[in-house]
C-alpha cells in the first residue's frame, strides 16, 4: 500500500509539473507585475489566515476564489503565474515542517485544477476579462471541474493512505462540496467585480474585507469555544449531583435532564421529556408528573413515586429561570430522594416510643408492683383457706393466673425500659442452645417436635443469660406455632459475622404483621404481651448484632441473628 501511495503521489507531481512547464506562464505577464504581486501577496494571506467557524476544526480557506478570479479575468498564465510564486514563499517561510515533496505534490495539483477550470470555462463560452451575467454557466461548469478534479486527486490520496473505500471518501468530500466551494464560487465573482471595476484597489478590498472575516470568526470560534467548555463543566458539574434537576425553557423545546434525574426516574432523556410535554399520559405517579404543569415556584413538596414495584419518596422544589437581565425564560425542578430519610424518620419515632413506653414502664414498676404483691398474697391465702365451692364461685384461680399474667407484663416492661448491660464471656452458642433444649425437653416432647441443630462451633463473647432469653423467647414463638408434629432447625453459617438460623414448621407470620413484629405490643396470640421480640431486639442489639425476618410463609418462618466474632 505504502509503494503504491508512492506512485501515485509520484506521478500526481510529475505530470503536474510537467503540464505547468508546458503551458510556461513566464512570457505573458511583463505589463502586468503590479497586479501579479498584489494578487500572490493576496493568495499568500488568504493560505495563512483561513475562515474558521465554530466548532473547533471547521475552517477553509478562499485562495482558490482568487486563483478562479484570475482565470476569469486575465487568463490560465496569470493564474499559473500566481500559483508559483505564492508557492515559493509557502513553502519557506510558513510550512517549512511539511516536508518538500508534500509542496510538489500540492502544487502539481492546483495546476491540475486551475488548467482544467480555464478549459472549461472556454468550453462553456465563457472569455477572460469583464464579469458578463451571460457568462453564469461557464463560471459554475469552471467550479464544478475545478472541485472535481480537486475531490478526486484527494480521495486517491486518502484511499491509499487509510483502509476507507474510495466511495465513503468521495461520499464524505461531496457532502462539504456545496458550502465550502459555493462560498468559494461566490467569492470569486465578488472579486472578478472588482478586479473589473480597480484592479489593484478591487484586490486589497477583497484581501482586507477576507482577512477581517478572518479576524473576527476566530474570534468569535475562541468565544464560542469557551462557551461550550464552560457549558460541558456546568453540565458535568451538575450530572455529578445526587440531585435530579430538569429545566425546561419557554421560548424552545430544550430540556436539561441530568443524570441523576434518569437514574432516579428510571426513565431515559426522551421519555422523561415527553411525560413533561404530556405527549404520553401516565396511569401512575401523577402527583409526581402534575408538578410540572405548574408555573409557580414551590418549595420541598412531597410526593410519592413508584418504580418497578418499588416506591419512593421524592422532595420536589421549583425555582425561575433567568437569563442575565433577570428575564423569566424558564424553570428548574429540584427532586431529592428522601426515602431513607423517611425510613429513618420512622426509626427515631419508633425510638421515641419505646423510649416513653420504658419511661413509663420505669414509673409504674413502683407504682403496680407493690399493690400486686399484696393482692396477689391475699388472693394465696384465700385460695388456700377458703372452700373448694368458694373458690370456684369468687374465680379465685382466674383471679391470680391474670395478676400473674399483669407481673409478667411489668417485669417484660421493666426489661424494655433499664435493659442491663451484657455480661460478655467466651462462650461457643451450641453451648448455650443444648442447655435451653434442655430445659424444653419436656414441651418438645409432648407436642412431638423434632429438633435439629448443626451451629459452626466458633468461639463467640456473649451474655450467656441474655442470650438464652434471646433463643427462648424465638423457641417459645416456634412451640406455639406449631400445632403438632412440626420440625425446628437451628443453623449457623459463618462470613464477616456469626449468623445463626432459627427455624420451624410452623403457620408463618401473616404479611401484615411482618413490618411491625419488632415494635411493642404487636403480637397474633390472644394471650401474648406483644413485648418477646421486642425485647430479643434488644439484647441482640445491644450485642452489637441484628435480627431480622429472614422468610416467613405457610411452610414456616426462620429469623436470623447476625452476631460480630471476636
Amino acid at each position: 500500500m505504502k509503494r503504491l501511495y508512492a506512485l501515485y503521489a509520484t506521478f500526481v507531481a510529475l505530470s503536474g509539473c510537467m503540464l505547468f512547464l508546458y503551458r510556461w506562464p513566464f512570457g505573458h505577464i511583463e505589463q502586468q507585475w503590479l497586479m501579479l504581486v498584489l494578487l500572490c501577496i493576496s493568495v499568500i494571506l488568504l493560505s495563512v489566515y483561513m475562515i474558521h467557524l465554530p466548532p473547533k476544526g471547521n475552517g477553509f480557506s478562499l485562495d482558490s476564489a482568487v486563483y478562479l478570479a484570475t482565470v476569469f479575468v486575465y487568463g490560465l498564465e496569470m493564474a499559473l503565474m500566481v500559483l508559483f510564486l505564492s508557492m515559493l514563499p509557502t513553502y519557506l517561510f510558513h510550512e517549512k515542517s511539511m516536508k518538500w515533496w508534500k509542496h510538489v505534490c500540492n502544487f502539481a495539483m492546483y495546476t491540475w485544477m486551475i488548467v482544467g477550470a480555464y478549459y472549461s470555462f472556454i468550453m462553456f463560452g465563457g472569455e477572460s476579462g469583464a464579469f458578463s451575467i451571460y457568462f453564469l454557466g461557464a463560471y459554475l461548469g469552471s467550479l464544478i471541474v475545478y472541485s472535481m478534479i480537486n475531490i478526486l486527486l484527494m480521495a486517491g490520496f486518502f484511499s491509499l493512505s487509510s483502509s476507507y473505500r474510495v466511495s465513503h471518501i468521495l461520499i464524505s468530500m461531496l457532502s462539504e462540496w456545496l458550502s465550502s466551494y459555493g462560498v468559494t464560487l461566490l467569492a470569486s465573482l465578488v472579486l472578478v467585480s472588482l478586479l473589473t471595476l480597480h484592479a489593484q484597489f478591487g484586490i486589497i478590498l477583497f484581501t482586507s474585507v477576507i482577512l477581517l472575516l478572518s479576524f473576527t470568526l476566530r474570534k468569535y470560534g475562541t468565544l464560542y469555544e469557551k462557551v461550550a467548555h464552560d457549558k460541558a463543566y456546568i453540565e458535568q458539574l451538575l450530572n455529578t449531583l445526587p440531585i435530579g434537576i430538569i429545566t425546561m425553557h419557554h421560548s424552545s423545546s430544550q430540556h436539561f435532564i441530568n443524570h441523576s434525574a434518569v437514574t432516579l426516574l428510571g426513565l431515559d432523556k426522551k421519555e422523561i421529556k415527553q411525560m413533561i410535554e404530556q405527549k404520553r399520559q401516565s396511569e401512575t405517579n401523577v402527583s409526581f408528573w402534575d408538578l410540572f404543569a405548574r408555573r409557580d415556584p414551590f418549595q420541598q413538596v412531597k410526593v410519592s413515586y413508584e418504580r418497578a414495584g418499588e416506591k419512593k419518596i421524592f422532595l420536589v422544589s421549583q425555582s425561575n429561570l433567568l437569563n442575565l437581565y433577570g428575564e423569566h425564560i424558564g424553570r428548574t425542578i429540584f427532586f431529592l430522594d428522601i426515602t431513607e430519610i423517611e425510613k429513618l424518620t420512622k426509626r427515631i419515632h419508633q425510638s421515641e416510643k419505646l423510649a416513653a413506653v420504658g419511661e413509663m414502664a420505669a414509673k409504674a414498676a413502683h407504682e403496680i408492683r407493690n399493690p400486686l404483691a399484696v393482692i396477689h398474697g391475699f388472693l394465696s391465702f384465700m385460695n388456700e383457706n377458703m372452700a373448694q365451692s368458694d373458690r370456684e364461685q369468687y374465680h379465685i384461680p382466674l383471679l391470680l393466673k391474670e395478676i400473674d399474667r399483669i407481673n409478667a407484663i411489668v417485669e417484660d416492661m421493666l426489661l424494655i425500659a433499664k435493659p442491663s448491660a451484657p455480661m460478655l464471656k467466651e462462650t461457643y452458642m451450641e453451648t448455650i442452645v443444648q442447655d435451653l433444649l434442655s430445659l424444653l425437653q419436656h414441651t418438645l416432647e409432648a407436642k412431638h417436635i423434632r429438633v435439629h441443630v448443626r451451629l459452626d462451633r466458633v468461639l463467640l463473647r456473649l451474655d450467656p443469660k441474655q442470650m438464652m432469653q434471646v433463643l427462648y423467647n424465638l423457641l417459645h414463638n416456634s412451640i406455639e406455632s406449631i400445632e403438632e408434629d412440626g420440625t425446628i432447625c437451628i443453623y449457623s453459617d459463618v462470613d464477616e459475622t456469626y449468623n445463626m438460623y432459627v427455624y420451624d414448621s410452623g403457620k408463618g407470620i401473616p404479611q401484615d404483621m411482618q413490618a411491625t413484629m419488632f415494635e411493642p405490643f404487636m403480637t397474633t396470640k390472644p394471650s401474648g404481651t406483644g413485648l418477646g421480640l421486642t425485647i430479643v431486639k434488644r439484647i441482640v442489639e445491644n450485642h452489637g448484632g441484628t435480627i431480622a425476618l429472614h422468610d416467613s410463609s405457610e411452610k414456616g418462618t426462620t429469623f436470623v441473628i447476625r452476631l460480630p466474632i471476636g
